[in-house]
């Protein structure tokens, strides 16, 4: 078992210079080959051969999945995402629309710094789509978590049906447990027009978080997911609203607008202007930054908040680092694509 499953590794390692080469215009097409061999070992049965191992038993003390984006339209089935070392799987971001996002290309990889930049735009085939797919997993008992957010342009009550309509749709999903309200975004077309539509998003909180109250069943679990972005105002704010509502906790963060030249040697450019939410190493310090601001604020409340870190998390050593501020589970993404699946058993062992 612990032999096929480093062999898949290994072919990750050996195979990955000449897919980011075939794919280096489109990085997308190569996510698309790989939810295609993971589905293939899924419909032949071989999920359980090729990928356990050992460390699958290994009960970390924390929680560890996938960020959301990698399981977008829940095209992953669980069970394969349980092997590969996940002991939860976020799907989405969901919106109640189905919404074709931005025209690929969409994504720019940086293997020198192990770091991308996307801004894809929201793209999702939508909550119905997204819920029939995932019932057809059937019986699997695997946590998941929906990670949501209005169907991109969509204001005001408009967006508040929109919210609702995506809970109501996705709630019954078997081991749904967790909503995660991605309000960071920032590749979402706003009301105006402008691409990063965060700042109305956070006015529109308490009116979100509402529905959000109003709609989740009692046992599930109500999370926020939180810019890299934030100063120490917009935590400040964002919490003053949370403590009103029953959120269980926080996802730090998403992606970032700062394109450190450090990481992000050139930006992508779109109709003149820089595009795009970084991610890997060059959000990490950001990320990291952001989530002691909320673990501070989280003593200062006496408030029960649990912390998900997520952001360029890409060694035992970083794992450690966020454990110790306070998180409680990890979410990893670009980390995974660079370093490929024995990540995940790297950071269970």
């Amino acid at each position: 078992m612990d032999i096929i499953r480093t062999g898949f590794d290994n072919f990750y390692d050996w195979i990955k210079p000449f897919v980011f080469r075939a794919t280096n215009e489109d990085p997308q097409k190569a996510h698309e080959w790989f939810v295609g061999l993971c589905n293939s070992l899924h419909n032949l049965c071989l999920e359980k051969i090729v990928l356990d191992n050992k460390n699958n038993y290994i009960g970390p003390s924390f929680e560890l999945s996938n960020a959301a984006g990698f399981n977008k339209n829940g095209d992953f089935p669980p069970s394969v995402l349980n092997y590969l070392g996940f002991n939860r799987v976020v799907v989405g971001t969901v919106t109640y629309d189905r919404w074709s996002g931005n025209p690929r290309p969409t994504i720019k990889r940086y293997p020198e710094t192990e770091s991308m930049v996307n801004w894809m735009g929201l793209p999702g085939e939508g909550a119905e789509i997204v819920s029939q797919k995932m019932y057809n997993y059937g019986f699997h008992r695997i946590p998941i978590t929906i990670n949501f957010m209005s169907t991109p342009k969509k204001q005001g009550d408009e967006l508040l049906k929109d919210i609702e309509g995506t809970i109501l749709t996705t709630r019954d999903i078997p081991y749904v447990d967790r909503f995660e309200l991605n309000v960071s975004c920032p590749n979402t077309h706003s009301k105006t027009g402008k691409m990063d539509a965060r700042e109305e998003n956070l006015r529109m909180l308490d009116a979100m978080l509402k529905v959000v109250e109003d709609n989740v069943y009692p046992d599930q679990e109500i999370y926020l997911k939180i810019s890299p972005d934030s100063s120490e105002a917009d935590v400040n704010d964002t919490t003053d609203v949370a403590k009103n509502y029953r959120v269980n906790g926080f996802v730090t963060t998403n992606t970032t607008t700062k394109h450190d030249r450090k990481y992000i040697s050139v930006s992508p450019i779109v109709d003149g202007k820089q595009v795009g939410g970084a991610s890997g190493n060059a959000v990490y310090e950001d990320s990291l930054r952001v989530q002691k601001l909320y673990y501070n604020k989280k003593k200062e409340f006496k408030k029960d908040w649990k912390l998900i870190a997520c952001g360029g998390i890409n060694s035992l050593e970083r794992v450690v680092e966020r454990l110790e501020n306070g998180a409680i589970g990890i979410q990893i993404y670009t980390p995974l694509i660079f370093s490929g699946p024995k990540l995940i058993r790297q950071m269970r062992g």
